[in-house]
């Protein structure tokens, strides 16, 4: 089962562009969001971002996931 807390951080670093500012935004450390992006791509088997010096950007495969992404964090928001 996938944990929202992977999903939220993978949310935050395309939204945000990089570890370090999306591990800012959520008020963890950078090294919390390296791990749990790493753990998210584990438990799928699948390649969700390439890294570069620069930043983290999508794969093919994790921008046609991001609506679906998207979409659950909707949906979290409206049970809170």
């Amino acid at each position: 089962m996938l944990d929202w807390n992977d999903l939220r951080y993978l949310l935050s670093v395309v939204r945000q562009g990089s570890t370090l500012a999306a591990a800012r935004t959520l008020g963890v450390n950078q090294s919390t969001v390296h791990r749990r992006v790493a753990e998210l791509e584990r438990q799928m088997g699948l390649r969700l971002v390439h890294r570069h010096p620069t930043g983290y950007r999508l794969t093919e495969l994790g921008e046609q996931l991001l609506p679906a992404l998207a979409d659950v964090e909707e949906s979290i928001a409206n049970l809170q």
